[in-house]
């Protein structure tokens, strides 16, 4: 039996309420929502939640009332859309529920620009940061980002500039559906740079104004888009490797990947374009390479990267748990890191670690033995060539060996 109606209120509210709508309200014991949405329902005269007193005991208190049915929830337009819908369900499930839509707040802006929005993916900023925002914002063209107080449509244009994502075009839609509704498009710096007070009641909708991605740069990027410690070749896992390194750690979109001695953080961005709805942790303790990885992140527009300035493994039991781990620097604290990182990493995760001298290749190789673990190993010889008077010749560069096991249930256990 249904204990929770859950009814949608658009902005106009009689105008676009449906007759099930109506009468779901006024045959309803107990209402509960915010009181701007009950003024639409005048003859309704029985016992309000009012959820001005707080989300979490606003909650108790209807689940509660729910065991005897008759509850209705008002919600704002669809609520299943980023809405009260999804609590409920989880909270006692679908079968105690039902639902009146109305139509949602993108919807009447996609309609009120005229835009097909089959294609169009959705962000909400509501209590979130807004790290991660530019890395969603690569897999689609048509965007409509939910905003809040502190995320305001100003907040989010000023860092998607932080981070190269200046060709959007972006639209503030404020009260939709409603008699004061408002529209206004926006280059990316003028809203930046904007101050106009939106209305709370606003959505922000963003056309991509250019077909490249992760600023202009791509994905598996070439080696001269890095800004690189000096001396000349710096300190980065070259592009060949780099790419052989990304491709193994099977990074998934929702991965939490590790990047231990992450020096111009190559590695870390490129595991950034493949977790797009993940985080990725670029850990470092070399002073000279913080202003560099925090460069090239900016450059590639991957705002899921956090840089971690310091020495592991000692940081490393702050971090969430990691699915992929990439260790290309040690500091001499090889045996500690590889013993901390497996110990953390999750059940299916993936480690790889690169070495270039004998003595890394032996500590890694005696790590995995006395763990009794069965690397995986590959020797990877690359040349480029090099101009050799009106000719060309191969350089060859060092060789890498590049090591790297799956974490099992049971090696979990």
């Amino acid at each position: 039996m249904v204990s929770i109606t859950v009814v949608g209120v658009p902005e106009d509210g009689c105008l676009s309420l449906s007759s099930r709508a109506v009468s779901a309200v006024s045959s309803a014991r107990i209402v509960a929502g915010h009181p701007r949405h009950l003024t639409w329902f005048p003859q309704y005269k029985g016992e309000f939640i009012n959820m001005a007193q707080g989300f979490s005991r606003w909650l108790n208190f209807v689940i509660e009332e729910s065991e005897e049915g008759g509850v209705v929830v008002l919600a704002s337009g669809d609520p299943l859309f980023y809405g009260i819908g999804n609590s409920l369900v989880k909270k006692i499930g679908i079968e105690q529920v039902r639902f009146i839509p109305s139509v949602s707040s993108p919807q009447l802006a996609f309609s009120r620009l005229g835009l097909p929005w089959n294609d169009a993916r959705f962000y909400s900023c509501h209590a979130r940061i807004l790290n991660g925002l530019s890395c969603q914002l690569q897999q689609g063209d048509l965007f409509a980002l939910l905003t809040d107080h502190v995320h305001t449509p100003q907040v989010i244009a000023q860092h998607l500039t932080a981070f190269n994502e200046t060709h959007w075009k972006l639209v503030v839609c404020e009260n939709l559906g409603s008699n004061d509704e408002n529209i206004t498009s926006f280059s990316v710096e003028e809203l930046a740079n904007s101050s106009i007070e939106f209305s709370s009641l606003n959505i922000l909708v963003a056309q991509r104004g250019s077909n490249l991605r992760w600023g202009g740069q791509g994905q598996f990027s070439n080696d001269e888009s890095y800004e690189k410690r000096m001396p000349k070749n710096g300190l980065i896992t070259k592009q060949a490797v780099r790419n052989l390194v990304v491709t193994s750690l099977s990074i998934q979109p929702e991965a939490t990947v590790w990047d231990i001695g992450s020096g111009s953080g190559s590695v870390a961005i490129e595991a950034g374009k493949l977790a797009w709805k993940g985080q990725v942790f670029a850990v470092e303790c070399n002073e000279p390479c913080f202003h560099v990885i925090k460069s090239n992140k900016q450059v590639h527009a991957t705002d899921n990267v956090a840089l971690i300035c310091e020495k592991a493994p000692q940081c490393l039991k702050s971090l969430p748990n990691p699915d992929a781990i990439f260790v290309g620097g040690t500091r001499g604290e090889m045996d500690s890191i590889l013993s901390c990182a497996w110990h953390r990493l999750n059940p299916n995760g993936r480690l790889v670690v690169s070495a270039v001298t004998i003595d890394t290749v032996t500590e890694v190789y005696l790590w995995a033995k006395e763990n009794d673990l069965t690397l995986s190993v590959q020797i990877i010889n690359i040349s480029q060539t090099q101009p050799l008077a009106h000719y060309q010749r191969y350089q060859a560069e060092n060789p890498i060996h590049l090591f790297s096991v799956t974490k099992t249930l049971q090696e979990n256990l």
